[in-house]
């Protein structure tokens, strides 16, 4: 199988290649609790049921938008940011969410409270509560509202891409800041965001109950920032040293090591709940790593195949929940679950090549009369970040 290479050592194919990885650990995990597979409760508790991989995907969103706009967002104002941002993230919002309209038409014609129930945590004032969750995930708003009713209908996995809205209308400012600290300062800003998120998550667990502080430990925007700053952090100490010229491929070989070993650890371990808390500075650690690298060492992560998927990942996270809950309708169960996971990888490839680029293109053309593109050229780090 031939591979794809970059003078970097394969950096930006090795990170949209964890992207897929990533995004696998969340797609098994809802996978198995929507009774699609039958996999061990110890990988299940390993994972932690997907959390520590979304995490790892605002670390990563962090470092890729620093690495790609660090230098044009500074001389072409964010207008062009917010475009590609926009571009590239809605229309797979949409198309998610008339898939999860299918699912949803299933459950108000059958009548089937028990799944209305389950899937989408509604008992009471159903059409209400659909318009509002509706609407809040078309402004990309659901991570905001602490309330089952309003972020788990239609397609719950989008809380992140709520999420991800946020960092992204904070990214110029957050930028220009943190570039503008000396490189001890940043770290330990880092450090201390990192302290902060461990209290807030402290206080929310013990100041309310569990069925209000489960959803803002896991799934509101501000406990998550820290993730995202990491990342342009790391992004940021990418920059400085390369800007060295000297070899860190040996510092890249340590660093994916060590960090590999500590997320492994702290996996098995799980001090702490949860476990993403612990490990997303070690995810920064291990993305940085696999940057320094001057040629592959994992060399699984350079196979067009795996990055091809990398690049579909964003599609098959949205997808994957709407399409598991039709595969149910349609009477898939264990035995047969994963015929419909393999299905919705497949898909998520055939959306990435016929849709999900396509669209991003065109919207950015429509657009560019607000922020013409520095180059007209894609390139792969503008479609992974």
């Amino acid at each position: 199988m031939s591979t794809t290479t970059s003078k970097s050592g394969g950096v930006l194919p090795a990170l949209t290649s964890i992207r897929f990885l990533a995004a696998l650990t969340v797609v098994l995990s809802h996978f198995t609790e929507l009774g699609l597979l039958n996999l061990p409760r110890w990988f299940f508790d390993f994972v932690d049921g997907g959390r520590p991989a979304v995490s790892l995907f605002f670390v990563l969103s962090g470092f890729i938008l620093t690495y790609t706009y660090r230098k044009t967002i500074g001389t072409e104002g964010p207008a062009r940011f917010y475009v590609a941002r926009f571009a590239r993230i809605y229309p797979v919002v949409l198309l998610s969410l008339g898939l999860s309209a299918l699912v949803s038409a299933y459950l108000l014609n059958a009548d089937d409270a028990s799944l209305m129930l389950e899937w989408y945590a509604l008992k009471n004032s159903i059409y209400i509560s659909l318009a509002v969750s509706l609407i809040c995930q078309l402004f990309l708003l659901n991570a905001w509202f602490p309330f089952a009713a309003v972020n788990q209908p239609w397609n719950g996995p989008s809380w992140s891409i709520s999420c991800e809205a946020f960092f992204y209308a904070l990214f110029p400012l957050l930028l220009r800041r943190l570039e503008a600290m000396r490189m001890r300062a940043l770290f330990f800003v880092c450090m201390g965001l990192w302290i902060l998120q461990g209290l807030w998550i402290v206080l929310l667990q013990h100041a309310l109950p569990a069925s209000r502080y489960g959803f803002l430990v896991a799934e509101f925007p501000i406990t998550h920032l820290f993730e995202f700053i990491v990342g342009i952090g790391a992004a940021i100490k990418f920059d400085e040293l390369r800007s060295r010229g000297t070899s860190l491929h040996s510092r890249g070989v340590a660093l994916i090591s060590a960090a590999l070993t500590v997320i492994v650890v702290l996996a098995i371990w799980r001090p702490v709940s949860p476990a993403y808390y612990l490990e997303s500075p070690f995810f920064a650690a291990l993305i940085l790593g696999l940057v320094l690298l001057e040629r592959p060492v994992i060399g699984l992560l350079n196979q067009r195949w795996l990055v091809r998927l990398g690049e579909a990942s964003y599609s098959l996270y949205l997808i994957h929940v709407p399409l598991a809950h039709l595969a149910f309708i349609a009477g898939f169960r264990q035995s047969n679950g994963w015929i419909a996971m393999v299905f919705a990888i497949c898909l998520s490839a055939v959306i990435f090549q016929y849709f999900e680029e396509p669209m991003r293109r065109r919207i950015r053309a429509r657009l560019s009369t607000i922020a013409p593109p520095k180059r007209p050229a894609t390139t792969l780090h503008d479609r992974a970040a």
